[in-house]
């Protein structure tokens, strides 16, 4: 009997250090690409002509620095055990509510393209010289209103644990669990899948028309230009739509079925597996913060020949600095 729960727990402590050691390595790889990643995301789209699609490209790319910055410092609280105070809970909620903001960034870019696309004519009137800061703000605003029963109900019930007090836990596990997991992740999931497909449609008719115009009018190398800069973003914003759809997929799966308890917690193995299902879920989620430079990079060359310039024009001031 001794040997039996020695044995389990030697194995208990053996996934403990794998959880543990998962954990305290993932954050660093994110930060490790992400950050860098997504300073050069705003220096090359802030170097394009300034449009609502690069600014809120720049924009999310801003949004997703903050979110892994914010991630990464409260990660290393956990790890070293700083004990939480009322502020830190409340900071909490706002780390939630940067990286909820970058999803729906997200959601905004895709909508915007698409209406940039399936009606060129009315883009002006959609999309005015001040609108889309407007929008962007107006959203902000909106998802802090989404936010604001946990802002003020989430305190600290142990040195480092934040809680929701007792006499709303019904309110919280029936409701708020539901209304939280519906505005973080199964709705910018729904609307990733739909406006990509959307834009890959309205691309598909506005190529058709442009072969069309081409063959009657043959001298369109002004508008040829300005289609093949919003192609060009368009795919970049679609292949990141994508990759989000997919990556976001786990994580929107494990929420629509944890509160049913179908998960099996019953052995040991099953708990360890379980567990690494939901950092992995939760890792993929974040991922989502990271990959953009990695993603426009790949599916843009405008946006490659864009970063290389910018990396030459560095390097020639560098260059002359140290000749000075």
């Amino acid at each position: 009997m001794n040997n039996t729960n020695d044995t389990e727990s030697e194995l208990f402590q053996y996934y403990r250090t794998i959880e543990y050691q998962y954990y305290k390595v993932y954050i660093w790889v994110l930060v490790g690409v992400g950050v860098p990643g997504n300073v050069a995301c705003i220096l090359v789209t802030t170097s394009m002509t300034l449009t609502t699609a690069t600014l809120y490209m720049s924009l999310l790319a801003v949004a997703d620095l903050l979110a892994l910055v914010l991630k990464l410092i409260f990660h290393q609280m956990y790890i070293y055990e700083v004990p939480l105070n009322t502020i830190g809970c409340k900071m909490e909620v706002f780390v939630a509510l940067v990286s909820c903001y970058a999803n729906w960034t997200l959601v905004l870019v895709c909508l915007e393209r698409f209406l940039s696309i399936r009606f060129p004519l009315k883009k002006k009137i959609y999309f005015t010289k001040n609108r889309p800061i407007l929008i962007a703000v107006l959203l902000g605003m909106i998802l802090c209103l989404c936010n604001l029963y946990a802002f003020i109900q989430l305190d600290h019930r142990e040195e480092s644990y934040c809680s929701y007090p007792d006499s709303s836990f019904d309110f919280v596990r029936t409701y708020w669990y539901w209304i939280t997991a519906f505005i973080y992740y199964f709705l910018p999931f729904i609307l990733l899948l739909i406006f990509p497909f959307l834009i890959i449609v309205s691309l598909r008719r506005q190529r058709k028309a442009r072969e069309a115009m081409v063959r009657t009018t043959p001298d369109t190398s002004g508008e040829t230009t300005q289609t093949r800069v919003e192609v060009a973003i368009s795919v970049m914003v679609v292949c990141d739509a994508i990759v989000v759809f997919v990556t976001f997929a786990p994580i929107c799966i494990l929420n629509l079925i944890k509160p049913f308890d179908t998960l099996n917690h019953g052995t040991i193995h099953t708990r360890f597996t379980v567990t690494m299902l939901e950092f992995m879920a939760r890792t993929l989620s974040e991922v989502n913060y990271a990959v953009d430079f990695v993603i426009y990079f790949a599916a843009s060359k405008k946006f490659r020949s864009r970063f290389k310039k910018l990396i030459r024009k560095c390097l020639t001031c560098r260059c002359r600095r140290d000749q000075e």
